[in-house]
């Protein structure tokens, strides 16, 4: 034994130096929220959060500028894109000004027959031909005209104003050059970010970089979309825990300095749980390679339930007694609460979340370290015999155990009430609506949909997914969904839509416009007669017959032609290749008839694999999906954490006694929860399993003590402080705007509550003391 001191503390000191150094070379934090949707489903779901992770609607900034004359406010939108445009931050910023659109606007006339969904054989007939002409001797006597005029000479058939309405179909109001709301009061620009929505943190970058970048400090910079949504939750999310848990701390400081009146038993209480944090994100940056940041926020949360470990120890100590001979009366006791927390964070473990797998590898790794900190550490480091005992309670808790059991069978009426609510409400428990938890004022939400609404960006709630073997198939699917799509706009089922097809067609079709260009002598012959009579010089379409020859003979429009233009970005955040498999996303506008849409998708070739989603249901749906497996890993961790307690106490009756507490309180925190009108959601499920291990212990702890003892006053002080630390952190956290962190809170402090009143009213405390009487 004489070894044992300087083996634990060499053993202890190389855990925390590794992992310390580890945790600094190695490990990356993330912040990616796609981590916390499933990786698996079905292909289209999977497909939806690589969307959801790179795609354009996820990166796009929505931004406006107010508080100025129209003029002012153009000017200023230019200098803000062109700022914008020069940060490696962006990947594309319009504001609807021809500086910002030339090499699209190149691109777009030099391969206009090969766009233009209008070409065919009829289209370079004489007929036809003379329609274009009258046309536009009509729309040059209007005030359009001078719009024309500049293009008319090289596009008589009016290819470029064809494919404009077939992309923009309703652009942005423009004045002075520039996109503006309709009344005139907001300059818009349209922005995507090269990192993903998801990135909260690179969010917030590209947000400080608009607001630095504002050119005039007295105009209002409004900036909305799903990235800036993203930063602005975590930075909220962020405020409130720093505050909330730095006053928790101050209380649960507080609190063991008044008991243990000691500042080193007090510092060496917080010596578990930092172990315990320091290996837990080691270990989930060695398996992960990453540790994502809301991983380790809930991380810091379930291995704060080790904190109670020292005081299990500190407050059950004798006068005199050395810290090795306490634990060894209470070490059987408190290793069953540790492995207890382990089993009961299979359901974390186990999940198809990495956000949530993580979380378990780092709560159980977390536990297991301060457990074992707990036991062989701290006794080489508490102070000796001569430390101040502990200041004893003004109360016992099992002595008012043993009279609040005479009321035992109230607590049994509860407890079936809790069960009959709950079953009552089934069909209502759970809230998979991630919205409900977010913590946007109701203004932020507002300005999004009339940002959404001026600059006619796609919805965020639908989406038309495609799949095929190759890039060239999503691109003919796309194109015959395009046409179904066009019909359901005239019939008003939906505003307008936006595929990749657009932008490149497919190699098919593009053959087919290139072949129905007719040869320079036959092109001649029918633009001369479909001339006579009307006022143009006879040379005046030679550019046209140029650009014709040129397209029919010139080579294809390919993707790397798209480059530099943004077309490539918008083409590839409509695309995407995983798993040797294509998916074309659509995005839809203004969707008004999901049921007849419906229809119209449904109509569409099998080979398409044609998926109309409605994105708010298919989340929901996603999160379900979990939230059944994460219900059925939480079964087999109850079933495990079953088996362990009748291992460790040897008997059925005692394991029961210890598990009836800790249920019965989850049972009526739930039933709380729904009366308060809260659905439950992924937070208060992973709340319940704090819930549960916390429960454990007190129902351990309380279940060995007997009354007249000097178990009876070390149980009922260990348990009152494990307790009062627990509400005061969580008390805390219960009072945050924010309803993430107030769910957390409300949930931990309920439970915890009802778990040590349910130990005491169907424990077995005093028991064998009462019985020897």
């Amino acid at each position: 034994m004489k070894s044992y001191p300087r083996a634990a503390l060499l053993a202890w000191l190389a855990l925390v130096v590794s992992g310390t150094w580890w945790i600094a070379r190695h490990t990356t934090f993330s912040n990616d929220l796609t981590a916390f949707l499933p990786a698996s489903g079905s292909r289209t779901e999977q497909s939806l959060v690589e969307h959801l992770r790179s795609g354009a609607a996820s990166r796009t900034m929505l931004i406006a500028l107010e508080g100025a004359e129209p003029a002012k406010l153009a000017q200023a939108s230019r200098k803000l894109a062109a700022a914008l445009l020069a940060d490696r931050r962006f990947d594309f910023v319009t504001n609807g000004a021809a500086e910002h659109t030339q090499a699209a606007r190149e691109l777009v006339i030099r391969n206009r027959y090969l766009l233009s969904p209008a070409v065919d054989e009829r289209r370079f007939g004489e007929a036809s031909l003379r329609r274009a002409m009258q046309s536009s001797l009509d729309q040059l006597a209007s005030l359009s005209g001078l719009a024309l005029k500049g293009v008319l000479a090289r596009d008589p058939t009016g290819e470029l104003r064809r494919i404009g309405e077939a992309s923009v179909q309703g652009a942005p109001a423009t004045r002075y050059g520039v996109w503006f709301s309709p009344d005139g009061e907001r300059a818009l620009l349209l922005a995507e970010t090269a990192a993903s929505g998801m990135d909260a943190v690179r969010q917030q970058d590209a947000l400080d970089a608009v607001a630095h970048a504002a050119p005039d400090p007295t105009l209002r910079v409004v900036v909305s979309g799903p990235g800036t949504f993203a930063a602005s939750i975590r930075a909220a999310i962020e405020h409130d825990a720093r505050w909330l848990s730095g006053f928790a701390g101050a209380l649960v400081v507080l609190i063991l300095v008044l008991v243990y009146r000691s500042p080193r038993t007090v510092a060496l209480s917080a010596l578990p749980v930092l172990t315990g944090l320091i290996a837990g994100v080691a270990a989930v940056s060695l398996i992960f390679g990453s540790v994502h940041g809301i991983t380790l926020a809930f991380g810091i949360t379930l291995i704060g339930e080790a904190v109670d470990y020292p005081s299990y120890v500190f407050a059950q100590r004798r006068p005199g007694e050395p810290v090795l001979q306490t634990l060894g009366r209470v070490w059987p006791t408190l290793r069953l609460a540790a492995l207890t927390t382990v089993f009961g964070s299979l359901a974390l473990l186990l999940s198809s979340l990495q956000g949530l797998s993580q979380l378990g590898i780092l709560s159980m790794v977390g536990v297991v370290a301060a457990g074992l900190v707990t036991r062989w550490v701290l006794p080489v480091l508490a102070p000796g015999a001569n430390a101040p005992p502990p200041r004893a309670m003004p109360f016992s808790l099992i002595g008012t155990g043993l009279v609040l059991r005479r009321g035992a069978w109230l607590a049994w009426v509860l407890f079936a009430a809790a069960l009959a609510f709950i079953a009552a409400r089934h069909d209502r428990i759970w809230d998979d609506d991630l919205g409900h938890l977010s913590p946007l004022p109701e203004d932020a939400r507002r300005m999004d949909e009339k940002l959404r609404a001026d600059l006619h960006a796609p919805d965020a709630g639908y989406l038309l997914t495609l799949v095929g073997a190759s890039r060239e198939a999503v691109l003919a699917h796309s194109e015959r969904a395009a046409l179904a799509l066009e019909e359901g706009v005239r019939q008003g089922l939906l505003d307008g839509f936006d595929a990749a097809a657009r932008y490149l067609p497919s190699e098919q079709t593009q053959q087919r416009r290139r072949a129905a260009l007719p040869d320079p002598g036959t092109l001649r012959q029918s633009l001369a007669r479909a001339q006579r009579g009307l006022p143009y010089r006879e040379d005046a379409f030679a550019p046209f017959l140029r650009d014709v020859e040129t397209a029919r003979t010139g080579p294809l429009l390919t993707f790397e032609d798209l480059r530099g233009t943004g077309l490539d970005l918008k083409v590839s955040s409509l695309l995407l290749s995983q798993g040797g498999e294509w998916t074309a996303f659509i995005s839809l506008r203004g969707v008004r008839d999901r049921a007849g849409l419906r229809v119209l998708v449904e109509r569409l070739p099998a080979e398409a694999h044609a998926s109309l989603l409605d994105l708010k249901a298919t989340s929901d749906r996603l999160i379900g999906g979990y939230r059944a497996q994460a219900l059925s890993l939480a079964g087999v961790g109850a079933l495990a954490n079953a088996l362990l307690l009748y291992v460790g106490l040897r008997d059925v009756g005692s394991a029961f006694r210890v598990m009836v507490p800790v249920y019965a309180a989850i049972a009526m925190t739930v039933a709380c929860l729904l009366a308060f009108g809260e659905g439950l959601s992924l937070f208060h499920l992973v709340s319940l399993l704090l819930v549960l291990g916390v429960g454990l212990n007190y129902a351990l702890f309380f279940n060995r003590a007997e009354l007249g003892s000097e178990s009876e006053r070390e149980t009922s002080l260990s348990l009152s402080v494990c307790f009062l630390t627990t509400l005061s952190a969580f008390g805390c956290l219960a009072t945050s705007r924010i309803p993430v962190l107030s769910a957390i809170g409300l949930t931990v402090s309920i439970g915890s509550a009802l778990s040590l009143l349910n130990a005491m009213v169907f424990g077995r405390a005093g028991a064998r003391s009462a019985a020897s009487a």
